[in-house]
Order: C-alpha cells, then sequence, then structure tokens
C-alpha cells in the first residue's frame, strides 16, 4: 500500500477535511510527501508559511512523541500554528508522530475546518493504524 491509498483511506476513516504526511527530509522541514482531501479544502502540499520548528505542536510531537488530539486548535495546548486556522481554516486536528531510533521523523496530521470536533476512539484507532503501515513502509 502507498502512501497516497493510507492517507486517504484515513480521510475517509474520519470524515475529516485533510490528511497529511509529513516526512523529514535532507534540505527540507518535513515536507508534504501525501496528502487526501475532502471536496473543496485546499491542499498544504507547497505551503511555506508555518514554520514547523517553531509550531508548539510540533515541538510536542518532537518532545514527547506521542498522539496530540486537539478539539479546538483555538483553546487546545499546545497552541496550534495561527497561520493553520487563519489561512487554511484548522479547527480541530489530531498529530501522530512517526518515530525512528528515537527520532522524530515524520508526522501524519489529519485536520478538520471549520468547526471544533470531538474525536472518536474510532477515528483515532484509524489514524493508529495508519501510523503502523506507514511505519511498516518506512
Amino acid at each position: 500500500m502507498s502512501y497516497d491509498a493510507i492517507v486517504q483511506e484515513l480521510l475517509e476513516a474520519t470524515g475529516a477535511s485533510r490528511v497529511t504526511l509529513r516526512l523529514d527530509t535532507p534540505g527540507q522541514v518535513y515536507p508534504v510527501v501525501a496528502e487526501a482531501l475532502a471536496p473543496g479544502v485546499g491542499s498544504i502540499r507547497e505551503a511555506t508559511e508555518i514554520d514547523l520548528r517553531t509550531a508548539r505542536t510540533f515541538q510536542f510531537l518532537d518532545r514527547e512523541h506521542r498522539l496530540l488530539v486537539q478539539r479546538d486548535c483555538l483553546t487546545d495546548e499546545p497552541v496550534a500554528p495561527p497561520e493553520l486556522i487563519e489561512l487554511y481554516g484548522v479547527r480541530a486536528q489530531m498529530l501522530a508522530p512517526l518515530v525512528r531510533d528515537g527520532r522524530l521523523i515524520g508526522i501524519v496530521s489529519v485536520h478538520h475546518a471549520g468547526t471544533p470536533r470531538d474525536w472518536t476512539e474510532a477515528e483515532i484507532a484509524a489514524l493508529n493504524g495508519a501510523v503502523e503501515r506507514i511505519q511498516g513502509l518506512l
């Protein structure tokens, strides 16, 4: 199964607005290597407005190496990058780290636009399953 197929499957399983896979790449800061979008949702594949390394959500993943589930990106800690909310309409998200040898090597992001959202156990399980499949391809 390809990265694109995995993120598309995760988009469908969660009913999210956008799912992305970012991988640590020499000379780049975790570029989007796979993305699945709901109808009418814009891509962030080429977005450069967000400095991932200074984002508190990225720092959380890099430090904690565990899932981050945010019901409301406007109020939940750690604070999401304002550009993610203002430019891309993200209001709720789940972020899962990909870790190898104790180092963050990638991130799977599940974005919901427009409103806060309570993520279900089934949606969290779908994200964890996607992470396992991606880890198997790395």
